[in-house]
């Protein structure tokens, strides 16, 4: 759970739990199997995020292009694994924020708190920018009394996949500066 840092990949497949405080019977059916993005606890997330004080900046609904070479130019390895693996969520993370009031805000405090990182942080690459975003994500949720009972895996990836929302609308990490042809 986020909360408690339950990992279900720890468990092994189809095995039964009874350990800790409280215990209960469970059976584990998520090893092994592919992740799929929780759709509801992105929309949970995304409005948890919303709701973030933060003055909001423009909000552009296009998408950039050459997302391979903005990776290479912030020369990120770690999240540049990661935002490939969330690249078939780009669909579902707009149609989910379509439905979200502000959702303005969302990309405005990534990007707030990427520009936050980078002036005033202690960071050797981008990776280490991105990380403390996502840590900043996490920690939003962790704080949500309503959000004790999801996995870290669901909310990870639900995470993830926001933040490579994110950088596609070039909310985070630098955009690749435009050649001035004379």
């Amino acid at each position: 759970m986020v909360g408690n840092k339950k990992n279900i990949d720890s468990q092994g497949d189809n095995t039964i739990n009874n350990t800790g405080e409280g215990a209960r019977f469970e059976i584990n059916h998520y090893a092994g199997q592919k992740k799929i993005l929780n759709r509801t606890y992105l929309f949970d997330f995304c409005l948890k995020f919303s709701e973030v004080d933060d003055v909001p900046d423009g909000y552009d609904a296009d998408f950039t292009s050459d997302f391979e070479g903005k990776m290479d130019y912030n020369e990120i390895d770690v999240y540049k694994e990661i935002f490939f693996e969330c690249d078939h969520y780009l669909d579902d993370v707009e149609s989910i924020l379509e439905e979200i009031p502000r959702r303005q805000r969302i990309l405005s405090n990534i990007n707030t708190k990427y520009k936050k990182l980078k002036r005033f942080g202690k960071w050797d690459n981008k990776d280490e920018l991105c990380e403390g975003v996502y840590n900043y994500l996490i920690e939003t949720i962790q704080n949500d009394d309503n959000s004790k009972d999801i996995y870290l895996e669901d909310a990870e990836l639900a995470i993830h996949a926001l933040m490579y929302y994110a950088f596609t609308k070039c909310k985070l990490l630098d955009p690749i500066p435009k050649v001035v042809v004379r």
